[in-house]
């Protein structure tokens, strides 16, 4: 594992809604009380979906709730300069390192996040949440999204116009004994992936605009 580093950035603005407010997105951070909630949220989805079992979550978890009140998606992030990224096992390099063999320029750390535990229990409502988790992170400075996508989520990705980078193949054999909780997930194509977040940005607010003119 690589010695875990530090930064100052913030996970929770102080506008950032938290608890149960209705049709809210909310942060929730370790010490945030409604964080075992997401996280029940997040093991049923993944249990339903793959039979897999969940037992390390990202240091932040997000939600999103219906006018009901009701938890409807979630998703957690890490940044890269807080410590390891849980994708970069699947990595020969750190993850700087293969992103700017990638791309046109060399990404400090500093400006990376890892997405995972995307779950959601109705259709359109991930996406929904991307929307939200975008304009957050970016809020934070953020300027390159990493996470390790299925073949499903990549579609979705594709259908709301954000084309990510491939950056390797997400092998279950380093996980060793690990790699059985997962259930049928690795079944799905995992692949690590990378989205420069200002543009996916600028492209899922043209869709969304384009979708409010279509209606």
């Amino acid at each position: 594992m690589h010695p875990s580093l530090t930064t100052s950035f913030d996970p929770r603005p102080p506008s950032s809604p938290r608890g149960r407010q209705p049709g809210a997105f909310a942060i929730h951070v370790a010490d945030d009380p409604g964080r075992h909630e997401v996280e029940d949220f997040i093991c049923r989805v993944y249990a339903n979906r793959y039979g897999a079992q969940i037992v390390e979550f990202a240091p932040v978890l997000v939600s999103l709730r219906d006018p009901a009140g009701t938890m409807v998606a979630a998703a957690g992030y890490r940044a890269a300069a807080q410590a390891p990224l849980f994708l970069e096992r699947y990595l020969e390099a750190p993850i700087e390192t293969i992103l700017g063999g990638h791309v046109d320029e060399h990404p400090s750390r500093d400006c990376i996040v890892e997405v995972g535990h995307l779950a959601a229990t109705r259709a359109g409502e991930g996406r929904r949440l991307i929307h939200f988790l975008g304009a957050h992170l970016a809020a934070q400075g953020f300027q390159w999204v990493v996470g390790t996508l299925t073949r499903e989520l990549r579609h979705l990705f594709l259908r709301i116009g954000v084309t990510p980078v491939e950056l390797g193949r997400a092998d279950p054999g380093v996980l060793g004994e690990q790699a059985a909780s997962w259930g049928s997930y690795y079944e799905h194509g995992p692949a690590v992936l990378a989205g420069h977040l200002p543009q996916a940005i600028r492209r899922l607010t043209r869709e969304t605009r384009r979708a409010e003119l279509d209606r």
